[in-house]
């Protein structure tokens, strides 16, 4: 059985769950916020004996001894059941909740997609990521993160003013005491006059590169040892040069992308090498032919990318996820 974790209505999962009916494949779709609040979960050890993991969802008992692959899509996190009001009393609900279902997930022996929570946590790393690549063979910008004030001034001196600066892990920024506003801090160019500004730094470490000049982007979306190359013509438009998660699919072709042989075998050996399955991973072609790494995602999104493309990614996630782990 293939366990799907994975908030309700995700496209992407939609998407594969047709394929994996056609391949008669059988499957469990779960939401972690599900738990504890309207199911079930049971684990019992012996020693010298296989554990058991009991799930009891929507009326069902489901043995999952049975998994032979987890696919952690966008799991929810887990939800106290709505008698329990005292804050401090959710909050330790939902990490004991937390603790028991990753747990679970890690112990299962099975395949995980992209990566069991550990693996994909480590991954996520910006600076793990740049330092094996840089290991493996890629070409990567010349890079500094810091909080240091006098860095940024000396970087933007050292990269004669091209120069981009980006966040870390997350580009949606709380604004405001409540945490209920935000603004996307996503990668833009450093101007002169943020210099300005530089004092600001010290309040929370950024990224700064080195720009890297782009003929075009590229999104290679791994899948097992397959590599599905997308080129991204970011360049044709004013509001996508910079970032493409601005997003202007009118004026910013995307199209099949031969990668070089050895470019695409860096990107096997790149997921690979931090124990995922899966990774979608961000790439510049120069004007002068070089392949720029810049970061990789463990659980990037691509079903646009099949959409505009017709690279067949979803049958490789249902392939690989029906195939399992002996």
């Amino acid at each position: 059985m293939i366990l799907i974790l994975s908030a309700p209505h995700d496209p992407h999962v939609e998407f594969v769950v047709r394929k994996l009916e056609k391949r008669r494949a059988e499957f469990l779709c779960f939401d972690p916020a599900e738990f504890p609040a309207s199911s079930r979960i049971a684990v019992s050890f012996e020693a010298t004996v296989r554990p058991t993991y009991q799930l009891r969802y929507e009326g069902q008992d489901f043995d999952l001894r049975d998994v032979s692959a987890i696919w952690h899509r966008r799991p929810g996190f887990p939800t106290p059941d709505g008698s329990i009001t005292a804050v401090a009393v959710r909050e330790w609900i939902c990490q004991e909740s937390q603790s028991l279902l990753e747990g679970v997930w890690s112990t299962l022996q099975c395949l995980h997609m992209p990566g069991p929570h550990h693996v994909r946590y480590a991954a996520e790393n910006k600076l793990k990521q740049l330092d094996l690549a840089a290991r493996l063979g890629f070409s990567i910008p010349r890079t500094i993160v810091t909080n240091r004030p006098e860095d940024l001034l000396e970087s933007f001196s050292e990269f004669a003013g091209a120069a981009i600066i980006k966040v870390l892990s997350d580009p949606v920024v709380p604004r405001g005491e409540g945490g209920d506003e935000s603004w996307s801090a996503f990668t833009r160019p450093i101007h002169r006059r943020d210099i300005g500004y530089l004092a600001s730094i010290r309040y929370a470490p950024l990224v700064i590169q080195e720009y890297v000049p782009k003929s075009l982007e590229v999104r290679a979306t791994v899948v097992g040892s397959q590599v599905f190359a997308a080129a991204i013509h970011s360049q044709q438009s004013q509001r996508a040069r910079h970032d493409w998660r601005h997003y202007d699919f009118d004026k910013t072709p995307h199209e099949a992308h031969a990668l070089p042989e050895g470019v695409s075998s860096l990107c096997i050996q790149l997921v690979q090498s931090l124990s995922l399955n899966f990774g979608a991973i961000d790439l510049v072609l120069t004007p002068d032919g070089r392949y720029v790494f810049l970061e990789i995602n463990p659980s990037g999104q691509w079903l646009w990318i099949e959409e505009l493309t017709d690279l067949p990614i979803g049958d490789a996630i249902a392939d690989l996820l029906a195939a399992g782990r002996p």
